[in-house]
């Protein structure tokens, strides 16, 4: 009986070695972490590094230059400019919604008669 308890010992000392809640599964687990996070910097300063190896980190810096100098020249609506469009912009929906409906009922009775 001996035998059995010392193979049951070895047995849950090798789970509790395993088990996702001890130390060693921990520091794996840390460790996995740490490298995924090494390997993400690598890849993303690689990347940096060609874009800028080309040139294309001054083209968009650029690009956002210009585009907030366009946007500086914009005349932006007034609050009531602004809610007299959002109005004609929802009755134009509402009258093609309408136009949709209306059109595919007239087309449905149409093949109902002919069918």
């Amino acid at each position: 009986m001996q035998a059995t308890t010392a193979a049951e010992a070895a047995s849950n000392a090798a789970a509790q070695a395993t088990a996702p809640g001890t130390h060693a599964a921990t520091s794996a687990a840390v460790s996995n972490g740490y490298l995924s996070l090494i390997i993400w910097i690598v890849v993303i300063g690689a990347i940096f590094g060609f874009l800028w190896q080309r040139g294309y980190l001054a083209r968009i810096r650029d690009y956002c230059a210009e585009t907030q100098e366009e946007l500086k020249k914009c005349t932006w609506p007034s609050v009531d400019e602004l809610k007299g469009s959002t109005v004609v912009v929802m009755l134009t929906i509402l009258m093609l919604g309408l136009f949709t409906v209306s059109v595919d009922w007239v087309l449905s009775m149409v093949i109902r008669l002919i069918t």
